[in-house]
């Protein structure tokens, strides 16, 4: 039955056009152990087909280069993904993490989605850009209401401005949940929220400003959103 639901979800992000003939250059591993990451700990995982062909489609909607110029990204199915008490918001479905050698995603197999992935891209983007001071805190709240305090405000006040209440935490989650719901839904997401379209617009413009996008398709995944 797993391999049947992995080459069904292959095939629709094939149909979505993400998929690719080659491999995103990006290894994935299961847990082969329980492990402490610090403020998340997480079980070994059975190799799970499913788990990795959702996490090879979703890779499958960057331009490879992309995924290069992140530099050593490595990927670690887990399962049991648990935290401290506060990071309480949220199901644990997956974080991600800069090491000494690189950047690191773990992901829960009976929890993660594609939306996760993207989402825990997005963080590592949104580190590697505010690090270049391509993206920066002042053109972010900008598009951001003068009233409103991170971690300490009702969603219900601010829908247009938000995702959901998680992307009220702090400005990371912001961006990557807006970058999230661009890959998941694609053109048109944002075309009755004009300050998150104006946020994913601020998110692309610095990726390509950042990153050289000499072979990338005119228009990216996550730009295609903003048409």
């Amino acid at each position: 039955m797993k391999r049947l639901l992995a080459a069904v979800l292959a095939m629709i992000m094939l149909l979505l056009g993400c998929g690719k003939e080659t491999a995103a250059p990006i290894p994935v591993r299961a847990l082969d152990a329980f492990t402490d990451f610090g403020s998340f700990t997480a079980g070994k995982a059975a190799e799970d087909e499913e788990a990795r062909a959702l996490v090879a489609a979703a890779l499958d909607c960057y331009p490879e280069s992309l995924l290069h110029q992140l530099g050593p990204v490595e990927i670690m199915l887990a399962a049991h993904l648990t935290g401290e008490d506060n990071f309480s918001h949220g199901s644990y479905a997956g974080f991600s993490r800069k090491t000494a050698d690189g950047w690191q995603i773990v992901l829960d197999v009976d929890a993660c989605t594609a939306g996760t992935v993207h989402h825990e891209l997005a963080h590592i983007l949104d580190t590697i850009l505010t690090e270049a001071g391509v993206l920066t805190e002042s053109d972010w709240l900008s598009l951001c209401p003068s009233s409103f305090t991170w971690g300490d405000a009702n969603w219900e006040d601010y829908p247009d401005f938000f995702c959901d209440p998680y992307a009220m935490q702090n400005m990371q989650e912001d961006r990557a949940r807006v970058f999230e719901d661009a890959m998941q839904l694609g053109p048109g997401v944002y075309e009755d929220s004009p300050a998150l379209w104006l946020k994913l617009e601020l998110f692309s413009r610095a990726i390509r400003a950042h990153f050289d996008t000499a072979d990338w398709p005119a228009k990216t995944p996550w730009e295609e959103a903003l048409d």
